[in-house]
């Protein structure tokens, strides 16, 4: 994966450290209490559902087909694990800014620190990355954080700086400022999402590739 793109990951996850950024992909729960109102004598239970997204399958995929299938998949089982551990560091920095009462002085300086650190751990690693893998990785923090990666560089950072990382991304074929579309342009990583969450994610890898998932790597000191 190409240096730019590597930084570009990293400055994503230390922008996103405002409240309400982190957008957590609801999960299937197992015997817990539903919320519920009172009105008057009646009790009204409701709950969030999942929306879900049927779409024909193609039976008759050409050779050509098959194999951008194969690699996608490939790429995913790289890019989507780093993306939560991304997602999961920005919702960690929001709840010890909020716990602890940082002041910007506070967060400027714990960020600073932490850039240095992640810099140093996780630039080797995203490197080993090709440039699809880190494309598609950008890709899928968006679906995670909630935010195109333009407009967290841009709130948190500043203009010029997001306006920079903008042109890198577009010369290498990526675009900071496009949505996730789980409907349109990224329903076929959607798809792969699905199936992750559903825990049929590695069977899909061992019945392709006749082999586990290789698991990534994340250093100790941020697991």
């Amino acid at each position: 994966m190409n240096r730019r793109l590597t930084i570009i990951a990293v400055l994503l996850l230390l922008a996103g450290n405002g409240a309400g950024l982190y957008a957590q992909t609801p999960k299937p729960q197992h015997g817990y209490v539903m919320p519920y109102i009172v009105n008057g004598q009646d009790t009204v239970y409701f709950d969030d559902i999942v929306p879900a997204v049927v779409r024909p399958k193609n039976a008759k995929m050409s050779k050509r087909q098959w194999r951008d299938y194969y690699r996608r998949v490939h790429n995913f089982s790289k890019a989507y694990p780093y993306a939560l551990f991304v997602a999961r560091t920005i919702q960690q920095t929001d709840s010890l800014f909020a716990a602890d009462h940082y002041t910007a002085r506070q967060q400027d300086k714990y960020l600073n620190k932490m850039k240095n650190d992640l810099l140093k751990e996780f630039e080797p690693i995203f490197r080993g990355l090709t440039l699809k893998q880190g494309l598609m990785m950008i890709r899928l923090i968006d679906r995670e954080v909630g935010q195109t990666p333009y407009y967290i560089l841009k709130r948190y950072l500043d203009t010029p700086t997001a306006g920079f990382w903008q042109g890198v991304a577009r010369f290498f074929g990526g675009n900071l400022k496009q949505p996730y579309d789980r409907f349109g342009e990224d329903a076929d990583l959607e798809d792969l999402v699905a199936i992750w969450q559903a825990g049929r994610f590695d069977m899909l890898y061992m019945s392709i590739f006749g082999k586990e998932r290789p698991e990534i790597y994340i250093p100790e000191r941020f697991r």
